[in-house]
């Protein structure tokens, strides 16, 4: 007697299609975005939306997923992550979940998501990442709420943790308008960097349109200060914004030329010598420094490696479900 076993299909979780309303140009958040990067930065965003649905209601961005994403849509890395940045800044992805969980998620995205999925037979939401009102689910018997590592949480709990939520959020709006008035915003990513030179250059790069400041660009930043005076940093950071290439590795070629040449002439300050380069990791860090920032050619690498790993495991899969046959 032969006995199949049928395994239950795995959970759905992405959409096939999501609305776009023909006149979501005129959205302030995506005409803000549109008026800064021209259609290039609306095309940026309509992707994400795109695999953001994909994934379901949110999209983790990744250093990896950055790679892939700027390979599938044809841009350079800094030009996604500077796009990105505006999003975050105009309000089309939510910031606090930004900074604390790098994922990249609204409140109208997951209203949205709620709407195509909610005759499902069973969908999950993070209570962490939640932003919309848990009475939205009072009706709904197939919506399920678990933690961060998908153990089923209490609703009252969730409920209690967005109203805190929100109220922290606006208590942070309002400190946020304060700092502003008096000219001296700082990112919460920044803020919470230890060391005073690496948070002032870090600040620079965010303000000027380089992008946002994330572990690898963190890395960067740091190697640069270990190999140049910090006062030759922000003065090569100006420079590259006035030859409008918000490039980090192009910060470093006019470090390197300064450096080659004697020095940069500061009014005011002696020409500090440059350090040398520290060869062991430093506290901010453990692996090994990269030096520029990603080419095209070490995109392309990058990804090759990853399909060929990818192909290495379905073929051991295959191999081993071939064995036990």
């Amino acid at each position: 007697m032969q006995v199949v076993i049928r395994l239950a299909r795995p959970q759905k979780v992405g959409v096939e299609y999501f609305p776009l309303d023909v006149d979501i140009d005129q959205d302030d958040k995506v005409a803000m975005v549109e008026a800064l990067h021209g259609v290039e930065g609306f095309g940026v965003a309509i992707k994400l939306m795109m695999k953001i649905y994909k994934e379901g209601y949110y999209y983790e961005w990744t250093e990896r997923e950055q790679i892939l994403f700027s390979r599938r849509v044809n841009v350079d890395i800094n030009r996604v992550n500077v796009i990105i940045n505006d999003c975050i800044k105009w309000g089309l992805f939510d910031e606090n979940l930004y900074n604390e969980h790098q994922i990249l998620t609204s409140k109208g995205i997951q209203s949205r998501y709620l709407e195509i999925v909610k005759r499902r037979t069973l969908v999950e939401f993070i209570d962490v990442f939640l932003l919309i009102s848990t009475d939205l689910f009072k009706n709904l018997n197939n919506i399920v709420i678990v933690d961060i590592n998908g153990v089923i949480a209490d609703i009252n709990q969730v409920n209690e943790s967005n109203s805190t939520q929100s109220k922290v959020k606006e208590s942070k709006v309002k400190e946020s308008i304060v700092n502003n008035n008096n000219g001296d915003s700082c990112p919460q990513v920044v803020d919470n960097l230890k060391d005073k030179n690496l948070s002032l250059i870090a600040t620079a790069f965010q303000q000027n349109g380089f992008g946002t400041i994330n572990a690898t660009i963190k890395e960067l930043l740091v190697e640069l200060l270990e190999e140049y005076p910090f006062e030759w940093i922000e003065p090569a950071i100006k420079k590259a914004v006035e030859s409008n290439i918000r490039k980090l590795s192009y910060v470093k070629g006019i470090l390197k030329n300064w450096n080659a040449n004697g020095g940069m002439q500061l009014e005011s300050v002696d020409k500090p010598k440059p350090k040398a380069k520290a060869g062991a990791p430093n506290r901010f860090h453990n692996f090994d420094q990269r030096s520029s920032d990603y080419t095209a050619d070490e995109l392309n690498n990058r990804v090759d490696e990853i399909a060929k790993k990818k192909r290495a495991e379905a073929r051991e899969r295959y191999k081993n479900q071939g064995g036990e046959q």
